[in-house]
């Protein structure tokens, strides 16, 4: 078969195939142990150095507790799944790499706290982490679905994407540019304004931006229909001009590297995502080292300081603000607020901001952080964190349970703004202002040719010769490569030791 050297190796003491994917997983805490060393170089080379005078400060952390959070980063390894066979598990991969790892350093070099606390924050973020891990044993619940019929969907679709865009463009019809990356606060301020006092445009914008946008461009790529991935792209581009939300530009990037990195994953896929991840880390450091503001600057903070520093920094500085200020119970969510008093004025990021008095040319920033940081230490402490990890893996099982009948490449990317978000706001927001409620119910109701896992052929490899005669009813050969055969076995068959 084409290209079947790249996926296999052979082994020269037993004569045996070896799969690449598995020997991934077998490394995945090599991989892991890479990640975190790479992370840590990336901070100490370049980060803290550069970005020193916005906090991000090294302080010489406790040997004792930096050795740990390798040792815990194992731990929950070996407890993670090591495949993606789930939607969700995908999202879990990225906050391990982007929340949890950066929480085991980043607060460390910080040393806001004792140690005590710093390694109560350790072992806080492990147990919360573990219980959403140890949640994929849980068999997912068979969820009764509702499909609609193709046309009728379509055509909704259609009509609300066409109607919600008019109502977009209408409504910023003197405001919209795409602003630079140094100049969106100039846009994203008034844009604010227009949006509270218009709360419609409001939930129209977030909808375009996380479900039908997402919607399109996923359902493009998986089946072929490029005109519909531009358009999901197009829409992104005309939301970001109205609101300089960098998340909605970034979107198609991230739906098609999901798309494409899930199309022909073998099991390898986290591996491969944590070896990319340590290249990143080592190659942008080096880059940007005396580098002057430019493009390598540039993505140099966007993916060594925004994407993986900041997470841990704000875990870092919830724990401390916490330590000196009241807990919101979760009166800082919306409908919960109603019967718990919140004993802020501004919304929770802002007020962490105005504590360490962070401001920028618009006033105060906004210090969002994840949903451990956010829900888990503001509502409750370090013990939230546990709540939130369980609360979190229920969640996970939830949608795994709705989107069970889907492709990964068709389910993952159409949820690429969730898992973005998740990394950096509250979980209640993620559920309900960026539409991940309205996503498990999009599934239930899509119509049933794009359910394209539910009657999908499933490639085994098979080591023994098959003879044609041993082959079960609706079993046939997919390809062959010297000695070893693929089987394509429909969906619901057992796949047996055939030919053994």
């Amino acid at each position: 078969m084409r290209g079947f050297g790249r996926k296999y190796f052979r082994s020269v003491d037993a004569g045996r195939i070896i799969a690449l994917p598995s020997l991934l997983r077998t490394g995945l805490p090599i991989v892991i142990l890479l990640f975190c060393a790479g992370f840590n170089f990336a901070y100490v080379t370049w980060v803290s150095p550069t970005w020193g005078y916005i906090g991000l400060v090294d302080k010489s952390p406790n040997r004792s507790l930096h050795l740990l959070g390798y040792a815990l980063a194992l731990l929950l390894c070996t407890a993670s799944p090591k495949k993606i066979v789930r939607p969700s598990q995908v999202i879990y991969w990225f906050c391990f790499f982007c929340v949890y790892i950066p929480a085991l350093f980043v607060p460390l070099y910080l040393q806001l706290e004792n140690s005590v606390e710093l390694l109560l924050l350790q072992l806080s973020m492990t147990g919360g982490m573990l219980l959403m891990a140890l949640s994929y044993r849980i068999p997912r619940l068979r969820v009764g679905t509702c499909p609609v019929e193709s046309r009728l969907f379509w055509s909704v679709v259609g009509v609300v994407y066409i109607v919600a865009n008019c109502a977009l463009i209408y409504t910023f019809r003197d405001m919209m540019h795409l602003a630079s990356f140094g100049d969106v606060y100039s846009v994203r301020t008034p844009a604010k304004l227009v949006l509270s006092a218009n709360p419609a445009i409001s939930y129209i914008s977030q909808g375009l931006a996380t479900v039908l946008n997402p919607l399109l461009m996923g359902y493009g790529l998986a089946f072929r229909r490029r005109g519909l991935f531009l358009l999901g792209a197009m829409g992104e581009v005309l939301l970001y001009s109205t609101g300089a939300a960098k998340q909605q530009l970034a979107s198609p990037i991230v739906v098609l590297l999901l798309y494409l990195s899930l199309k022909k994953d073998r099991g390898g896929w986290v591996s491969l995502a944590g070896l990319v991840f340590s290249g990143v880390f080592l190659v942008l450091t080096t880059l940007a080292v005396g580098a002057q503001p430019g493009p390598v600057f540039n993505m140099a903070f966007l993916v060594l300081v925004r994407i993986f520093t900041i997470p841990g920094a704000e875990m870092g500085h919830y724990q401390h603000f916490f330590q000196n200020m009241p807990h919101t119970y979760l009166a800082h969510v919306g409908i919960i607020n109603w019967l718990i008093p919140n004993p802020y004025e501004l919304s929770l990021g802002e007020e962490v901001s105005s504590f360490y008095g962070y401001t920028g040319k618009y006033g105060l920033t906004n210090s969002n952080a994840s949903f451990f940081a956010m829900d888990g230490i503001g509502g409750f402490g370090l013990l939230g964190i546990l709540a939130m990890g369980f609360l979190c893996a229920l969640v996970f099982w939830m949608l795994d349970s709705c989107a069970r009948d889907y492709e990964l490449k068709f389910s993952v990317p159409v949820l690429a703004m969730v898992i973005m978000s998740l990394t950096n706001v509250s979980l209640f927001t993620t559920l309900l202002g960026n539409d991940l409620i309205a996503l498990m119910l999009l599934f239930l109701i899509m119509p049933r040719r794009v359910r394209t896992a539910s009657g999908a052929a499933e490639r085994f490899l098979v080591i023994a010769p098959v003879g044609a005669g041993l082959l079960p009813d609706g079993v046939a050969v997919d390809g062959r490569a010297g000695d070893e055969i693929y089987l394509s076995i429909p969906h619901g068959k057992p796949a047996g030791n055939f030919g053994r």
